[in-house]
């Protein structure tokens, strides 16, 4: 698996698959709240339903397609507008940890929003499911403009009127089988002896 390269401080420039990738850069919280999801943004008229998730998940790659189309594609943006609470949290408690030198950290070269294909995406199906009333799943297949596919799978959480990312499962990108459970292991310690935990503290920033 490709690995992250891990910054303290600056900001994470990749290119993959076409894709200008960075992380790190402060997020405009009018920008976010401007993407807020609820019922008039989503077109749907009840939040609960499979309509509305799906309708939130071509939103995240309308938005990547922006940014792809403007001066890169920005991780941390996404991941600050997209994803749950309890995910941030959790790579903020990461992050903390990465920049004290504590731990090490592989992360996933933005995966988790490019499936490494290349840009403008088209999410071509989704295949969703709600598993409770403030949980949903789904599977989300992507094609580019070369033809090239990508295929990710979501836990959803529903959180302020929003159906918020919560964690991405794929068992042959992510050591443990999800991006959540891995920033977990590595920031309680419990490292997969088959990874490679020693990257280079360079590329990503607060």
């Amino acid at each position: 698996m490709k690995k992250l390269l891990i910054v303290v401080v600056g900001v994470l420039t990749m290119t993959a698959c076409g894709n200008k990738t960075k992380g790190g850069e402060a997020v405009d919280s009018t920008l976010v709240d401007s993407l807020m999801t609820d019922s008039v943004v989503l077109g749907v008229t009840d939040l609960w339903t499979v309509d509305a998730v799906e309708a939130q998940i071509r939103l995240c790659f309308d938005e990547v397609n922006k940014m792809a189309e403007a001066d890169g594609i920005y991780i941390n943006r996404l991941d600050s507008m997209f994803c749950s609470k309890d995910f941030l949290e959790l790579q903020d408690q990461l992050f903390a940890k990465v920049r004290e030198s504590q731990v090490m950290f592989d992360g996933d070269e933005g995966h988790h929003w490019t499936a490494e294909i290349g840009s403008p995406v088209t999410v071509d199906s989704i295949k969703s499911e709600l598993l409770t009333g403030d949980q949903a799943q789904a599977e989300v297949w992507l094609k580019d403009k070369r033809g090239n596919k990508g295929h990710l799978e979501m836990n959803l959480y529903l959180e302020d009127d929003a159906w918020k990312i919560h964690n991405w499962i794929d068992a042959d990108v992510y050591p443990f089988g999800s991006l959540f459970t891995w920033m977990q292991h590595v920031l309680d310690g419990k490292l997969d002896g088959n990874e490679d935990q020693g990257s280079n503290l360079n590329n990503y920033a607060e």
